[in-house]
């Protein structure tokens, strides 16, 4: 026991980095095992982002179907306002005074 005790005195620049190599090795198992718990609960985030992204996307592809509906409608009744200024500007006075006492009738 006395000659390792010695030996170890002698060598002493050895056994303080060997210690000081054994400090950093556990430090840096420690913070890889705080960093790949960090890392599963980002990667969960991002799962349930991207579902909120599918979701998302969906909603925005239903909105635009709804979109080009809303737009044909309204094509479609600007197409028969149109008729209705043509039919009547080509009539009359006296068959506008008609169309009108009929439309909106007194009162």
């Amino acid at each position: 026991m006395i000659k390792v005790l010695n030996y170890l005195r002698e060598q002493y620049l050895a056994v303080i980095i060997t210690v000081i190599w054994i400090f950093f090795t556990l430090y840096s198992q420690q913070k890889t095992a705080v960093l790949l718990e960090q890392t599963e609960k980002l990667e969960g985030k991002i799962i349930y982002l991207e579902q909120r992204d599918h979701e998302a996307a969906k909603l925005i592809d239903s909105l635009s179907k709804i979109d080009t509906v809303i737009v044909n409608r309204i094509k479609t009744i600007k197409e028969k306002e149109y008729v209705q200024i043509r039919i009547i500007d080509s009539l009359p006075v006296s068959g506008l005074q008609s169309y009108f006492t009929e439309r909106y009738p007194e009162k």
